[in-house]
């Protein structure tokens, strides 16, 4: 019940405008503030695993969960580096809590405080599936919009590089499958673990809202021009004010697939 609860969501993520935007492919640059506005989530990311797999005490619940992490570390580490091979500059500490970054960081704190209050380890699990299948539906548009738009530089985190790493994860092969469903959760369990599925995706949907809003404003809000040259990172926070992705499902559903 609960893969079948993220499966519908995700589903419905799939059509957020953020990725109808993509399938105009526009120039990269066009999306300013985006991908520089991702970089607190990014980094929050790696947090929530890391709670998740503290906190988790059930044995089956805790490997699973452990594994996940250690396949997930490091990703931020690619985000960073595909920042620089884009010619963005990391934001400072400073500029990571401007308006700019506001939805981000409202999602990574409020997702952050499930790891934190979850009462059961199939939470905590299906806080880290519920993350995965968003991501899925990201790095699948991201990664077919880079293609098509002819993008060479090498790119790891946006890439269809994280697409495949991700696709084989180990919680996602059928030995796994087999466990999750066999896991047996109370009704309270699995009412709490249905209701972070809701929250999350609700918490992801805002962000995703957010940057759709800072996109589409930016090439309407007429600046006066800078008085010196303005940095890459500059540009992009300036482009866009407006205040305000790993888990369980398979590959985000395709056009292919809706046929």
């Amino acid at each position: 019940m609960i893969q079948e609860h993220i499966l519908r969501h995700q589903a419905r993520f799939t059509g957020h405008p953020f990725f109808a935007r993509l399938e105009k492919n526009p120039p990269i640059e066009q999306l300013a503030p985006f991908p520089l506005c991702l970089t607190f989530f990014v980094m929050t990311f790696q947090e929530i695993l890391r709670i998740s797999d503290e906190r988790a005490t059930d044995p089956e619940y805790r490997r699973m969960i452990h594994c996940h992490h250690l396949e997930d570390a490091g990703h931020d580490r690619w985000f960073v580096a595909d920042l620089k091979a884009l010619g963005i500059e990391l934001p400072t500490a400073a500029e990571l809590f401007t308006p700019p970054h506001d939805a981000a960081r409202n999602a990574s704190f409020a997702l952050m405080s499930e790891a934190f209050t979850a009462r059961h380890d199939a939470s905590q699990l299906t806080l880290l599936l519920t993350l995965e299948s968003a991501g899925h539906v990201f790095f699948e548009r991201f990664a077919r919009y880079l293609e098509r738009i002819g993008e060479r530089r090498r790119l790891r985190y946006f890439s269809q590089t994280h697409l495949d790493v991700e696709k084989a994860h180990d919680v996602f092969e059928e030995c796994n499958d087999a466990r999750i469903e066999a896991l047996e959760l109370d009704d309270e369990a699995q009412r709490e673990a249905l209701q972070l599925v809701e929250r999350c995706y609700r918490q992801l949907t805002a962000m995703f809202d957010a940057f759709e809003a800072q996109i589409a404003a930016g090439p309407a809000r007429a600046e006066p021009a800078p008085s010196r040259p303005r940095s890459v990172r500059g540009a992009a926070i300036h482009a866009g004010s407006a205040p305000a992705l790993r888990p369980f499902a398979r590959r985000a559903p395709s056009r292919d697939d809706a046929r």
